[in-house]
């Protein structure tokens, strides 16, 4: 009885944990912002796509829009584990001819938000109306990259003068 109890505990063990997901990454941020989250992201995009740093060239960044939920979704794919990346246009090739995500957001019905279960990214920011004139703004993700992409949040909402 006891090594039929022992072997139960081996194998379904490690099935359990295999249920985890582990892509899910941890909430970092959260904060209430006023200003439009459309203005926010396009901002947080632009300047997230002008840092020149080594670590964030091999970040590519998809702007979305869900106009049914009055939301903005920003990702920061890795493209080392992107599929169709040639070394000619690999960030991680300094000779690479590079190519940009289209800054301009996606426009997409809220039933395709969340593309975190099938792509790897370093972070996820949403940004979601809360009404007129707040918006509510929540980021996920890796604690060195997400919090220069918060920064990055909180300067364009105070250049914009929208930081409550």
């Amino acid at each position: 009885m006891k090594v039929l109890i022992v072997f139960l505990i081996v194998f379904f063990m490690p099935a359990c944990a295999s249920l985890i997901d582990s892509k899910e990454k941890p909430q970092l941020y959260q904060q209430k912002l006023v200003g439009a989250h459309s203005v926010l992201a396009s901002c947080v995009v632009n300047k997230l796509q002008s840092d020149g740093r080594s670590f964030m060239r091999i970040l590519q960044f998809r702007n979305l829009s869900y106009s049914d939920m009055d939301a903005s979704e920003i990702y920061a794919l890795d493209t080392r584990y992107l599929q169709n990346l040639y070394p000619t246009n690999s960030p991680s090739n300094p000779d690479a001819v590079l190519e940009y995500a289209d800054p301009n957001p996606e426009i997409l019905p809220s039933t395709h938000s969340g593309i975190r279960s099938g792509s790897v990214y370093a972070f996820a920011l949403l940004l979601k109306k809360i009404d007129d004139t707040a918006v509510n703004a929540t980021l996920r993700g890796d604690q060195y990259v997400g919090s220069i992409a918060w920064n990055i949040l909180l300067s364009c909402a105070a250049t914009a003068g929208t930081k409550p």
